[in-house]
């Protein structure tokens, strides 16, 4: 292969790993930030990929009005989650009872829809940057706005009231309650918000990944080789990571086959929790001042 094809790869590698950063971004904002053990994070993934589906291709419903729709019912979700299964903050009763969600979701999901895969079938457009370097539209524009909402997340968590009320209760809760923060209702409000980076994930992931109930079991493995490597709770350095791992996942696709790519993969992760134990962006166990 010549350079502008290395050069192709890498571009693709960089576009889907901003998708795999964003994703990342919540699990790690719920794990490392809120110390909440979610494992049924991959399945409410996958799940919103199917009503993406389903509700533009199937039901002709116009994506307008499908969108915000589908962020409502995943605030709900993730409100739900909160007041029900991790109201208890027991970590070993969190791991079990999203587990137990994480089946219960794929499960139903295989009965409603079938365990047929579903994609949006969407014609990419290349964007040319030289005649032999180019880019996917559909791929540019994900990382782009996965780029956007990060951000403005970001700006969310440091500008706003509401978010220095969360960086608040996620680094001392006794003392936010001492100073007249509901810490209980912040946290309900925090992991609610944690799902609307998941509804957005799973809108942007249908458009270049075929939905079928075990991807989200991938996509969440996926997520926390990212969130690990970069450190729990750090967002942009989940972004960072994350893109990272989508340039070398495609490099070792191409360089050695796809039956290569989660050895090597998995390996590296191995290598960097022995170099870096609190992830690459971290240095400190005190994750709280990571976001």
């Amino acid at each position: 292969m010549n350079l502008s094809a290395y050069i192709n790869i890498i571009f693709n590698g960089i576009c889907i790993g901003g998708l795999y950063g964003l994703t990342s971004s919540a699990w790690s904002f719920q794990c490392g930030a809120l110390k909440f053990a979610n494992f049924a994070y991959g399945a409410s993934l996958m799940a919103t990929m199917y009503l993406t589906y389903f509700g533009i291709r199937e039901w002709n419903i116009p994506a307008f009005i499908v969108m915000p729709l589908i962020l409502i019912f995943n605030f709900g979700l993730g409100m739900l989650m909160r007041k029900v299964l991790l109201k208890n903050e027991n970590r070993g009763t969190q791991i079990i009872t999203t587990m137990a969600l994480n089946l219960i979701i794929i499960n139903l999901v295989t009965f409603v829809f079938t365990g047929f895969p579903r994609d949006m079938a969407l014609l990419e457009k290349r964007l040319y940057i030289t005649e032999t370097i180019s880019i996917g539209a559909t791929q540019f524009t994900a990382f782009c706005l996965s780029a956007v909402i990060l951000i403005g997340f970001n700006t969310f968590l440091k500008k706003t009231w509401t978010g220095r009320a969360i960086r608040s209760v996620v680094q001392n809760r006794d003392a936010a309650t001492l100073m007249g923060i509901q810490s209980e209702k912040i946290l309900d409000q925090a992991f609610a918000l944690s799902y609307l980076l998941i509804g957005i994930s799973g809108m942007l992931l249908i458009t270049m990944f075929q939905a079928e109930p075990n991807y989200g079991n991938y996509i969440q493995t996926i997520a926390f080789v990212v969130c690990v490597s970069a450190g729990l709770g750090s967002l942009s350095g989940a972004f960072g990571t994350g893109i990272l791992v989508g340039v070398i996942s495609a490099l070792i696709q191409t360089l050695l086959g796809s039956q290569w790519n989660d050895i090597v993969l998995f390996g590296l992760f191995i290598v960097i929790l022995l170099v870096r134990p609190n992830g690459i962006f971290v240095s400190k166990k005190n994750v709280a001042k990571t976001f």
